[in-house]
C-alpha cells in the first residue's frame, strides 16, 4: 500500500513537470517527417561528454535522431518528467532505477553511464579535513559522514567497506548535505567525513580544504555502474529503432571521449561551467561500453543488504534488450 501511494505521488508530480517542460520545448519539436526526435533530460554531470560530444559533433544527427535538450536540477525531477510524458530519455543514478523498480515504476536501463573498476581511483571519495584524526574506514565507526541521499551508491559502498574490513557500519551517524557544502562542513566540525565528486573534490583538495579519506565504491564487489540512461519501458518497446540508435553513437561517442581527455577538455569546460585548470586536474568519469547488468547486481544486492530496498531481485529486470 505504501508503495502504491509512493507511485501514485510520483505520477502526480510528473504531470505538473510535464506540462512545463512541454511548454518550453513544444516550439522545437516541429522536425522532418524523417527525422526522430528524442527528448532528452538530465542533470550536468562530467559523465554526460559523450552525450555533448555526440551532439556538437553532430552524431546524433546523422543517425536520424533530434535530440532536444532540458535540463533539471534533481534526480527526482527527471524521473518526474520520465513517467509524465515530458521526457523520454534520461540519465540518472542507478540507485535512484533500483528504488523505482521495487516499487513498480517500469523504468529501464537503455545504455550504461559512467562506471567504477575496484581497486582503480575513480571521481568520488570520502573526505575529511586536512587535520583529522581520522585515518582509515574503520576510524569512521560512531563517527557523523555526509552523503547526497540515506541509500545512495556512495553511502551503501562505506557501510559495505567498513564491515567489510570487520567493522560495524551500523553506528556510523549520517547526514545528508549536498556536495559542494561538505568541505564548509568539515570545516565547521558539523562532519567527521563526507562523500564528494569531482570537481569538487579536486577543488577542495587543491585549496588544502579537505585530504582523500578512501574511496568507498570498493566496498563493491566488482565495477559497478555509477550511471546510466533510461527510459519507460512502454517508451523504448514502441521505439526500439530510435532506442537503438541513440544508444549505439553514446557507444561511438564514449570510446572518443574515453580515450581523448586533452581533446575534449574545452568541450566539458563549456557544458560544466568548470574552471579549466580544475577540469583538466579533476578525475574524469570512464564511460563503460559494455551493456552489463552484472555491473548492476552489485549494487542491487547490497541495497537489499542494508535495506534500502525490501528485496532483492535479477538486474536483467532492469535492461531493456532490443527485439531481434
Amino acid at each position: 500500500m505504501k508503495d502504491t501511494l509512493v507511485v501514485s505521488q510520483l505520477v502526480l508530480r510528473a504531470v505538473v513537470v510535464a506540462a512545463s517542460i512541454l511548454v518550453a520545448s513544444s516550439a522545437t519539436l516541429a522536425q522532418p517527417s524523417n527525422v526522430t526526435t528524442i527528448r532528452f533530460i538530465a542533470t550536468v554531470s562530467d559523465d554526460l561528454l559523450p552525450f555533448w560530444y555526440a551532439q556538437n559533433a553532430g552524431m546524433f544527427k546523422a543517425a536520424g535522431l533530434n535530440v532536444v535538450v532540458s535540463s533539471a536540477p534533481t534526480g527526482a525531477i527527471i524521473a518526474e518528467a520520465i513517467i509524465g510524458g515530458a521526457a523520454d530519455i534520461g540519465r540518472a543514478s542507478p540507485s535512484s532505477l533500483i528504488a523505482a523498480h521495487i516499487r513498480g515504476i517500469p523504468f529501464v536501463i537503455i545504455a550504461p553511464g559512467a562506471i567504477h573498476r575496484k581497486g582503480v581511483a575513480g571521481n568520488a571519495a570520502i573526505v575529511v579535513a586536512p587535520n583529522s584524526p581520522v585515518k582509515s574506514a574503520l576510524d569512521l565507526q560512531g563517527k557523523v559522514v555526509s552523503c547526497t541521499a540515506i541509500g545512495d551508491v556512495g553511502y551503501l559502498g562505506l557501510r559495505a567497506l567498513i564491515d567489510a574490513q570487520g567493522g560495524d557500519s551500523s553506528t556510523v551517524r549520517w547526514i545528508e548535505i549536498p556536495i559542494p557544502a561538505v568541505a564548509a562542513a568539515l570545516e565547521q566540525g558539523r562532519v567527521d567525513a563526507g562523500l564528494s565528486v569531482e570537481p569538487f573534490m579536486t577543488r577542495d583538495l587543491a585549496a588544502g580544504k579537505v585530504r582523500t579519506l578512501v574511496d568507498m565504491l570498493n566496498g563493491y564487489p566488482g565495477a559497478i555502474l555509477q550511471g546510466a540512461y533510461f527510459s519507460m519501458r512502454s517508451y523504448a518497446t514502441a521505439n526500439p529503432e530510435a532506442v537503438t540508435r541513440f544508444a549505439r553513437v553514446l557507444r561511438q561517442a564514449a570510446i572518443y571521449t574515453n580515450a581523448h581527455p586533452t581533446e575534449t577538455l574545452p568541450l566539458l569546460v563549456a557544458n560544466t561551467g568548470l574552471e579549466p585548470d580544475v577540469a583538466a586536474k579533476m578525475r574524469r568519469a570512464v564511460i563503460a561500453l559494455a551493456f552489463d547488468p552484472s555491473q548492476l547486481q552489485p549494487l542491487i544486492d547490497v541495497a537489499a543488504k542494508y535495506k534500502a530496498i525490501p528485496q532483492g531481485f535479477d538486474a536483467r529486470e532492469l535492461f531493456w534488450t532490443a527485439p531481434r
